[in-house]
């Protein structure tokens, strides 16, 4: 089955982050200099470094009742990640192609599949005044459909990709919208 071949490639461990409500944006950081990329969390979320390499670094951030563990999951908690990553292959070259697999193996694939579907159009963004491009879709997972916000960044005079992607189960999903978005519109590079 498709969706099990697929999340067996996911690249990011899955992420929790739990809550409901209307919760502010603090003062907590997702990620550092080294990382090349940051976000700002709410305050009593927890943060830690997932995996830190040359080629793909990831900062974790979830809310109360979520784990390092959980990253990412199509549970009742929201969670994310903040990404670096560097084409490690002659395929992954194309700073598009590899933006788009950010977070996830074969996103392009899924979404040809049936596997993920867009809820709303690729948009257009910048951050850093880099382009970028933001995309809001559904992944199917053996654990349910996972509603995520991806936000990726191509740096090509660096050859490096950059990215946060926030996300939960549908209903958790719509009932934090206000604090996934605001989280994602921190979302800056370091340089």
């Amino acid at each position: 089955m498709f969706a099990a071949k697929f999340v067996a490639k996911l690249i990011a461990p899955m992420l929790l982050l739990a809550g409901c409500g209307n919760v502010s944006v603090g003062s907590t950081y997702v990620g550092n200099a080294d990382l090349g990329a940051f976000t700002k969390a709410p305050s009593e979320w927890k943060t830690d470094v997932v995996q830190s390499a040359p080629e793909f670094s990831m900062h974790g951030f979830w809310a109360p009742g979520g784990s390092k563990a959980t990253l990412l999951e199509p549970t009742s908690a929201v969670s994310g990640v903040v990404i670096r990553r560097m084409p490690t292959s002659e395929e992954e070259s194309d700073l598009t192609y590899l933006g788009r697999g950010v977070a996830f193996s074969d996103l392009n694939e899924a979404l040809e599949q049936g596997f993920a579907a867009l809820i709303q159009d690729p948009v257009d963004t910048r951050v850093s005044k880099l382009p970028g491009e933001k995309l809001v879709y559904d992944l199917q997972t053996d654990g349910g459909t996972l509603r995520v916000v991806q936000v990726s960044v191509a740096d090509r005079s660096r050859g490096e990709v950059y990215g946060v992607v926030i996300g939960c189960s549908v209903a958790c999903f719509k009932a934090n919208r206000a604090t996934i978005d605001r989280i994602v519109r921190t979302f800056r590079l370091g340089q």
